[in-house]
């Protein structure tokens, strides 16, 4: 069985050297506080204003320094405190340059402690052509622990094919795996029936840890506008374990953003209540 200790992370740097950007919270009194942010070699976090309550903090991730070029290994690494929320923000997506191949490699390890809660509100991730990106989503929860991640990959800039991808995300509980997904978007795999045929931008909202409640049902719409969006919808998968995935596959990331992003607010919302 898989490891899900929730233990403060520890101070170590990267296999290639690479210093990692390191965020850690915790409860103090009837307040929440950073006791550890980090710079790493390309991301500085910065703590953001304008929280829900007390106990929720909020830090924004600034890019330093040109990303994703090949050879670069960015690394996140989180730690939330027993009853703390922390919701990290990514104003900007992130390319992945053409490197001719040469591999890449962006990732998320993330420990929550009991009763904590984790929200990831991920910009888009363009892969452009000629890129080579191993990207690793990692999260071990504890009891009473809730995660909610928004990810948007995207298969090339405006007008070119997009580049290598291979996309792994964890998440992992008190009993065991409550996603683990490998999406191989290498060589011609993305344009295999039942993964992204010719679209090029796949949106997720993923939730683990606690079951979202149902959403809306969808306005009316006219047969017109109903043509222009059969193409792009979302869908909601449920988790064996408490949990659910939103996802929709389109041409465009603002066609999969507008599927996914009023489920997300919803959400996270609801999560913060």
């Amino acid at each position: 069985m898989p490891s899900t200790s929730t233990d403060p992370l520890p101070a170590t740097t990267a296999v290639s050297g690479t210093r990692p950007t390191r965020i850690a919270v915790e409860r103090a009194g009837d307040r929440a506080r950073f006791s550890v942010l980090d710079q790493g070699l390309y991301l500085a976090p910065r703590p953001v204003a304008g929280t829900a309550g007390p106990l929720h903090l909020r830090v924004a991730l600034i890019g330093i320094h040109m990303m994703l070029l090949g050879g670069d290994d960015v690394r996140i690494e989180l730690h939330v405190g027993s009853g703390v929320t922390l919701e990290v923000i990514e104003p900007a997506g992130l390319v992945a340059y053409d490197a001719d191949g040469c591999a890449s490699r962006w990732s998320l390890d993330a420990v929550l402690a009991e009763g904590s809660a984790l929200i990831w509100d991920g910009a888009p991730f363009v892969v452009a052509g000629g890129a080579n990106v191993q990207r690793e989503t990692r999260v071990r929860f504890a009891e009473r622990s809730r995660v909610l991640l928004r990810e948007t990959l995207v298969l090339g800039r405006s007008g070119e094919p997009g580049g290598a991808l291979r996309s792994v995300t964890r998440l992992t509980g008190p009993s065991g795996d409550s996603l683990y997904e490998d999406l191989d978007l290498t060589g011609i795999r993305h344009r295999s029936v039942g993964v992204l045929g010719e679209s090029k931008v796949l949106a997720s909202a993923t939730a683990a840890g606690w079951r979202p409640a149902a959403g809306p049902p969808a306005p009316v719409e006219s047969p017109d506008r109903r043509r222009q969006d059969q193409a792009v919808s979302a869908h909601r998968f449920e988790l064996a374990a408490e949990g659910s995935v939103l996802r929709a596959i389109a041409a465009s990331a603002h066609e999969a953003d507008r599927e996914v992003a009023p489920q997300y607010a919803q959400w996270s919302q609801e999560l913060l209540r």
